[in-house]
C-alpha cells in the first residue's frame, strides 16, 4: 500500500503544460470586435511572449496586447522589448494527460514551484509520523500475531490465535488440523529453512517471486526517474 501511495505521485504530482491566464483568450465574456475575428494562436501571440526555445512563456505575459506582432515574421531585432508581467490571474493548464493534480489545484509552478518539495516532504513526514504512532498503537492495543506469541514462549496463546483466524476464514475441523505438535514442527522447519544460505539467485527460482522483483525493479527505476 505504501509503495502505491509513493508510486502515485508521478501523476498526482505531475507538471502539466501551462501558460499565463489571458482575459482576451481565455474569458468567455469578452466580446471585442477585433478578437472575434482572430485565431486562438493569434491570440497567444499578441498575448503571451516567446521564451527561449521560442515557446509561450510559462510564467510571463504582456502587460496589453501587443497586436503589432501578428505583421510580424520570423524574429525582430529592432523592436523594442514589450513590457512584461507576472501571471497575476493565474494560470491555464493543459487537462489532456492529467485533468487534475495538485500542481493545477493549487498553482504550484513558477515562483511557486519550489512549494511542491515541501508538500512531498509533508507527505513523507505524515507517513513517518503515522507509521511510528501507528505501529506503536497497534502493538500496544491490537492482537499480537501468532508467530510474536510462539516466539515469546506462548505457545497455547499463538495456537488459540491460529484456530480463530482458521475459524473466521471458513476452515472445518481447525482444533483437529491444528495441534501443538504440528506447529512445533512447523516452527522446527522454518528454523532449518532460516539457517541455509541464500544468495540474491533466490530471488529469481519461483516464476511468482521473479515477477515480483521485477516489478519493484521497475517501479524503483521510475521513481528514481520522476525525482531527478
Amino acid at each position: 500500500m505504501l509503495l502505491c501511495q509513493i508510486f502515485l505521485e508521478n501523476f498526482t504530482a505531475a507538471i502539466p503544460g501551462h501558460r499565463c491566464w489571458v482575459n482576451i483568450l481565455d474569458n468567455d465574456t469578452v466580446s471585442d470586435n477585433d478578437t472575434e475575428i482572430l485565431s486562438p494562436d493569434a491570440l497567444l501571440r499578441i498575448s503571451i511572449p516567446m521564451d527561449s526555445d521560442l515557446r509561450p512563456d510559462k510564467c510571463h505575459r504582456f502587460i496589453h496586447p501587443q497586436w503589432q506582432l501578428l505583421h510580424v515574421n520570423g524574429t525582430f531585432t529592432n523592436m523594442t522589448e514589450p513590457d512584461k508581467e507576472t501571471c497575476l490571474d493565474g494560470w491555464v493548464y493543459d487537462q489532456s494527460s492529467f485533468p487534475s493534480t495538485i500542481i493545477t489545484e493549487w498553482d504550484l509552478v513558477c515562483s511557486y514551484q519550489s512549494q511542491k518539495s515541501v508538500v512531498q516532504f509533508l507527505f513523507m513526514t505524515g507517513m513517518l509520523v503515522g507509521g511510528l504512532i501507528g505501529g506503536h498503537l497497534s502493538d500496544r492495543w491490537l492482537v499480537e500475531p501468532a508467530r510474536w506469541l510462539i516466539i515469546n514462549n506462548k505457545p497455547e496463546e499463538g495456537l488459540k490465535a491460529l484456530r480463530k483466524v482458521a475459524h473466521i476464514n471458513g476452515m472445518k475441523n481447525a482444533g483437529d488440523i491444528l495441534t501443538m505438535e504440528g506447529l512445533r514442527s512447523s516452527m522446527q522447519d522454518e528454523l532449518e529453512a532460516a539457517q541455509t544460505k541464500t544468495t540474491v539467485c533466490d530471488l529469481f527460482c519461483t516464476p511468482d517471486l521473479r515477477k515480483r522483483i521485477c516489478l519493484l525493479l521497475f517501479v524503483s527505476k521510475e521513481l528514481k526517474k520522476s525525482k531527478r
